[in-house]
């Protein structure tokens, strides 16, 4: 039996890809020691599946479609770029996404419902979604990066018209992730 390595997100549109790598553009410019993500991997992520047996993907399907269901589509707005676990030491650095429905977190929450009876492990700390750009690897030239973020944490980097949810698949290679749609859910 194969396993899939999978995560459940939604996706970022062109507009906002383009904002993203502008912004990527100047924080590469610091020189910091960060491994950054390739703008056409970026993502909101609703929950990391790990790796999943093929069997349990209609299972994982089904728990979805639960998980949306009744959730109209919304507007999410990209603002301000942070860092976990702070700005002052960034270990993830990130643009913050949010709307004003509350949509994101229900979703996220009643996914983490579903699958914990699939025996999927609930995540130990509060839903922050957000768009990682980058995981910084050693200190070198941090401080001219967290000078740089700090003047875009209040920064509007786009919105969009979220009408969809979609499960991933990620493979690992040597030259990052490359990601593939298995499913797309629509919200109605």
């Amino acid at each position: 039996m194969s396993e899939l390595r999978t995560f459940i997100a939604v996706e970022v549109d062109e507009a906002v890809k383009k904002n993203l790598t502008e912004f990527l553009n100047r924080l590469k410019e610091t020189s910091s020691d960060v491994r950054w993500v390739d703008v056409q991997n970026i993502h909101i992520t609703l929950k990391f599946l790990g790796y999943i047996e093929e069997a349990h993907l209609s299972a994982v399907k089904e728990i979805i479609r639960k998980a949306i269901k009744g959730i109209r589509p919304f507007t999410i707005k990209f603002r301000g770029a942070g860092a976990f676990p702070k700005l002052e030491r960034p270990r993830v650095v990130f643009v913050s996404a949010g709307d004003d429905s509350g949509s994101l977190s229900k979703i996220q929450s009643q996914l983490e419902e579903g699958l914990a009876e699939l025996g999927i492990e609930r995540e130990d700390r509060p839903y922050h979604p957000h768009l990682t750009l980058g995981r910084v690897k050693s200190i070198q030239n941090i401080e001219a990066l967290v000078k740089l973020m700090a003047r875009y944490t209040e920064h509007d980097f786009g919105e969009e018209q979220v009408s969809r949810v979609v499960l991933m698949q990620s493979q690992l290679t040597p030259k990052g992730p490359t990601y593939t749609e298995l499913d797309k859910f629509p919200l109605v």
